[in-house]
């Protein structure tokens, strides 16, 4: 049984959140969720959410407890999580640790700013802005909805209609 941890803001891409969260449930893994703020998360579609976690509370030596780190995104993507010092440093820290880096829709343009995807293939919710970080950065973006880079256990996905996708490809990595 693995365990997980998300990371939810405010104005989150509700099923990008819910159906890999629910999914993994099903599957039996614990799922963990730290918020960016305290109290609920609301997203954009109404959904609420209450974090167990407050994100700014946790250590690196608590993120050792963890498989996989998992990032849903949505419109509060660039507020949140773009720019983000303290995103960047658990994301690089998962992936210098070996686990699982997954994100979702505009999310993972915190992926692509860590700069571990150089050279390599993503994908993202294909706007102009998102593609102009991706050639940035030298990420290549991929027309696939989802795409997974088992080596190096990365899984970026364009949006709400692969939600199920995603999740599944977490699962599958978790393995």
């Amino acid at each position: 049984m693995a365990k997980t941890l998300f990371i939810l803001m405010q104005n989150y891409r509700d099923e990008e959140f819910t159906e890999p969260y629910t999914m993994l449930q099903q599957a039996g893994h614990i799922v963990d969720v730290a918020g960016l703020e305290t109290g609920p998360a609301i997203g954009v579609n109404g959904h609420e959410h209450s974090p167990n976690l407050l994100f700014s509370d946790l250590s690196e030596a608590e993120f050792d407890q963890y498989d996989a780190l998992v990032i849903s995104g949505g419109p509060g993507s660039k507020k949140y999580l773009w720019n983000n010092e303290a995103i960047y440093k658990t994301i690089q820290y998962f992936h210098e640790n070996k686990k699982i880096v997954a994100a979702i829709c505009y999310a993972v343009i915190a992926i692509v700013q860590t700069t571990i995807l150089r050279n390599k293939h993503a994908t993202v919710f294909p706007t102009d802005e998102a593609k102009a970080i991706f050639e940035e950065y030298g990420v290549r973006f991929s027309k696939s909805g989802c795409v997974t880079l088992a080596p190096e256990k990365i899984i970026t996905a364009q949006g709400p209609k692969f939600a199920k996708e995603f999740g599944q490809a977490i699962i599958d990595l978790l393995k």
